[in-house]
């Protein structure tokens, strides 16, 4: 699904002319892939089995990591692999920890120091996550763009 997406926006002259912003197009369309699983997970975590929200987050943040970095090895930035997967997943790994540990700080503190839960109700964590998602975006491209899968 995400090829035929791509391939629809691929014939936009605009990221034609700035093949970076098609980059981070695609990066944009991986990490909704990645939240997808991040929220599949954590909801059957949370939800379905009653796990801490905390745990939850790092179980499910985790196993979207698996998923991004494949995706963005194999089709994002393809043309700037080093070509040493042990050494890429490492940085994509250290990149994906600090921005967690970002992701975590941010959900920890709007579900227990704001009034979230008085807007959201039960689903003051999600609120908390999509907030956190949206703050670590672009240094997640950033860092994965010029350190992880640079030429």
């Amino acid at each position: 699904m995400l090829m035929q997406i791509w391939q629809r926006i691929n014939n936009i002259a605009l990221f034609k002319k700035h093949p970076s912003l098609a980059q981070f197009v695609k990066f944009s369309l991986v990490g909704v892939s990645g939240t997808i699983i991040d929220f599949g997970i954590y909801t059957l975590l949370t939800r379905a089995l009653s796990m801490f929200y905390v745990y939850a987050t790092g179980i499910s943040v985790f196993l979207a990591i698996i998923n991004n970095f494949f995706l963005n090895k194999h089709w994002t930035f393809r043309r700037g692999q080093s070509g040493i997967a042990k050494v890429e997943y490492g940085k994509f790994f250290t990149v994906s920890v600090a921005n967690y540990l970002v992701n975590l700080g941010i959900t920890y503190y709007i579900v227990e120091f704001t009034s979230a839960d008085d807007i959201f109700g039960n689903y003051d964590d999600y609120f908390a996550k999509v907030i956190a998602i949206v703050v670590i975006l672009f240094s997640n491209f950033f860092a994965n763009k010029y350190w992880t899968f640079r030429k």
